[in-house]
């Protein structure tokens, strides 16, 4: 083959494979970059006691917990743990009453948001973070395997911890 035409082979190669569509790269991030995460929040519109807790970034990790109070009785709760995955990245990895634990990989890491995906989970394929400007955290989870539209919102105040508690 000559020169020529081999030139023109990796050329076309080249152009071929640069306009394909990888796979998108995981985000890159670290615990620290969530430290306005870190508090006892409450749950705007939920009975008093419900809230999520999250501790201050440490070791690579921070950790959560979350409840829903209803008629006076918890009705849901779940562990929560945002982790440095060793490459770069961030999990969000969840486990709630009575399920599996899931994980959930960081896409996207900004001043004021995370969001963590998993594709493969039936609900929810989104796990979203936002800081307000007031100060204030909403949490959303969106996205179903069969109404990619489907979404719930958990707006949240910062609360003293003692707020969360239900009895005095």
């Amino acid at each position: 083959m000559s020169r020529l035409k081999l030139l023109a082979v990796l050329f076309a190669w080249i152009c071929a494979t640069a306009s394909a569509d990888p796979a998108p790269a995981a985000a890159k991030g670290s615990a620290e970059q969530l430290s306005w995460l870190a508090g006892c929040w409450a749950y705007e519109s939920a009975e008093l006691g419900s809230g999520e807790t999250w501790m201050p970034a440490a070791g690579g990790a921070l950790l959560g917990v979350a409840r829903r109070i209803d008629g006076g009785r918890l009705v849901s709760y779940e562990f929560q743990r945002i982790v440095e995955d060793g490459s770069g990245g961030l999990s969000f990895i969840v486990l709630p009453s009575g399920q599996a634990e899931t994980p959930f990989a960081l896409k996207s890491l900004a001043a004021n948001e995370a969001v963590f995906e998993n594709l493969e989970n039936d609900f929810p394929q989104r796990v979203i973070y936002r800081l307000a400007q007031n100060g204030n955290i909403s949490a959303r989870i969106e996205g179903a395997k069969d109404d990619p539209a489907r979404a719930i919102d958990f707006p949240m105040r910062r609360a003293s911890c003692d707020e969360l508690k239900t009895e005095n």
